[in-house]
């Protein structure tokens, strides 16, 4: 939008200018010449030209005693066009509002004679220079568009149309300015092609196409891995090879660039798509996914991998159905056909044994492979939650998916309760089995030895197969109660297995191996406190070391020897 009264002013201020000038030109007042640098080489003579900018530049006080100056300085004041106009000809822009524009007019009036041979007014060449400063002078706001070069991008096609406007042109298939069309600093070769990205404004302005084209990178980082981020600075055109340059804040991209198949490209649109359908993520998701990013950022998978375990911390842990560790609930959701959840939560071990190394400075093997393994299980699983594929609550879903594949060996007992109305018809719930007693356990144990059936470990999983192989065993011993002491050997302990509990109505039990069953003990006895005094020897003693016990127990990095002090009580006075 042009601002009338500034326009005319300036007109009017021209007009004057070129009148002052005149006169002293008329009265005596000499023109500087220089001599050109583009003689024809067939001429024998010199050619002189004026210097008509110089002669305004060093009288350019001439100008504060014309009538016009007081309302063109005002106006030059009202619409805030000067900082603008000195920046973009690198001159010093005072500080105070009045200074700085009367140093624009000043240097306007130069602009506006420097290539003339006199002081005579050349309309076309005022009209010219007003239209340049109506464009310098607009706002990135009242711009159709704002245009972006993408830091690392490579994709064989041209164009690339996304939702809501956006889309991604390649630079010389549009009309773009030169500062965006520089490799340097963009992750590419200069004779590589360069890509922008493009955002519609509607009357929200320029911020609001910048932060589209800010989830535009945040939905191209969660596609799949790669370096991608946006330039340092953005473009909106304001007028004929005229542009307003702002800053999109946008940190360093991570290195290596981010290759885009046709094939590819097509996938990111329909995902693009698909996310633009549902809502924002709020609360712990949309947090993570920005902690997530921050890690994308960094300059190596390396670097990010405490920004992709805060993610999957953000979601992942807290209450839940079991409250399962952070390790089974990230197994139990990102594992793969490369990976099952065994494998995948000793993998998330790992990596957070990875994160307690580095914090210590020290570094393990695999270490790359198991950050870029993190990072992309991070990005598989958010890329899910967002599309509203694992439903609100992460951890609620985590353990419901761990109580549906069963906890197995290695896990921790958890009892979990069904969540949902406590009210329960009687119709719909089973009869718990009757528990036997180890009396009856002992009678089945020694039936099936007689008959040559008994298990290798002698336990029974379920009561039901238990009370089946009760009746076979009664048949076979008779009513007779067993004696455990004529029975069993004097010096043969009786054993009393304890069976699992019945789950009561509503209530779902996983079980599995308690962590403490996993130190191996080839003496063949339990665990006993205090120690037997031949196991209180430390330099022969086991050493408890296996993957979900170490944290337990840690080892100090230094193997302090402190001698006992010995005092001479002989010299004591």
């Amino acid at each position: 939008m042009r601002d009338f009264l500034l326009n005319e002013s300036l007109r009017r201020l021209a007009t004057e200018a070129a009148t002052r000038y005149n006169a002293m030109v008329a009265e005596g007042e000499q023109i500087p010449f220089d001599v050109a640098t583009d003689t024809a080489e067939d001429s024998p003579f010199y050619s002189y030209v004026p210097q008509t900018g110089r002669f305004v530049e060093e009288r350019v006080g001439e100008l504060h005693a014309l009538p016009s100056w007081s309302a063109a300085r005002e106006a030059v004041v009202e619409a805030g066009v000067a900082s603008t106009y000195l920046e973009g000809r690198g001159e010093v822009v005072p500080p105070e509002p009045g200074t700085r524009a009367e140093r624009m007019l000043e240097v306007f009036t130069v602009e506006l004679f420097r290539e003339g041979t006199g002081f005579a007014l050349d309309r076309n060449r005022l009209e010219a220079q007003v239209s340049t400063l109506d464009a310098e002078a607009r706002s990135a706001d009242d711009a159709d568009l704002l245009m972006v070069p993408i830091v690392g991008l490579r994709m064989s096609m041209n164009r690339l149309q996304l939702p809501n406007g956006v889309r991604i042109v390649r630079a010389d298939q549009v009309a773009a300015p030169i500062e965006a069309m520089r490799s340097e600093g963009m992750g590419r070769a200069a004779w590589e092609p360069q890509f922008l990205a493009v955002a519609e404004q509607g009357n929200d302005g320029a911020e609001a196409a910048l932060e589209q084209l800010r989830e535009l990178i945040s939905v191209m980082r969660m596609f799949k891995v790669g370096g991608i981020g946006l330039g340092p600075f953005a473009f909106a055109p304001t007028g004929e090879d005229t542009w307003r340059r702002i800053t999109t804040g946008a940190p360093a991209t991570r290195p290596g660039g981010y290759r885009l198949s046709e094939e590819e490209g097509t996938e990111l649109a329909d995902f693009a798509a698909m996310l633009e359908q549902r809502p924002d993520p709020d609360s712990a998701l949309s947090w993570a996914v920005g902690r997530f990013e921050m890690g994308c950022e960094r300059e190596s998978a390396m670097e990010g991998l405490s920004d992709h375990l805060l993610a999957l911390r953000a979601v992942l842990e807290g209450h839940g159905p079991v409250g399962a560790s952070l390790p089974l609930r990230a197994s139990a959701l990102i594992a793969d056909e490369n990976f099952d959840r065994i494998e995948a939560r000793e993998r998330v071990e790992e990596v957070l044994e990875l994160e307690r190394a580095l914090m210590n400075g020290r570094m393990l093997d695999h270490a790359i492979e198991l950050a870029t393994w993190i990072e992309d299980g991070a990005r598989r699983l958010l890329r899910q939650a967002a599309l509203g594929e694992l439903g609100n609550d992460l951890s609620t879903t985590a353990d419901e998916t761990l109580i549906t594949s069963g906890l197995e060996a290695g896990d921790a007992e958890i009892m979990v309760y069904a969540e949902g109305d406590s009210e329960v018809e009687d119709s719909e719930v089973e009869e718990p089995a009757v528990e036997p007693s180890p009396v009856d356990e002992f009678r089945v144990i020694q039936a099936r030895e007689l008959t040559a059936d008994a298990p290798d470990d002698g336990a029974y999983a379920e009561p039901d197969d238990l009370a089946a192989d009760l009746r076979e065993a009664e048949s076979y011993l008779g009513d007779d109660e067993p004696d455990y002491e004529t029975d069993l050997e004097e010096d043969e302990p009786l054993e009393t297995r304890i069976l699992e509990p019945i789950p009561a109505p509503g209530e779902i039990k996983v079980t599995a191996t308690h962590w403490l069953d996993e130190v191996e003990d080839e003496r063949g006895h339990s665990l006993e406190w205090p120690a037997p005094e031949e196991e209180r020897d430390l330099q022969h003693r086991e050493k408890i070391d296996t993957p979900r016990v170490r944290h337990l127990f840690p080892v100090p990095d230094s193997n302090w020897d402190v001698s006992h002090l010995e005092f001479d009580y002989s010299r004591r006075r």
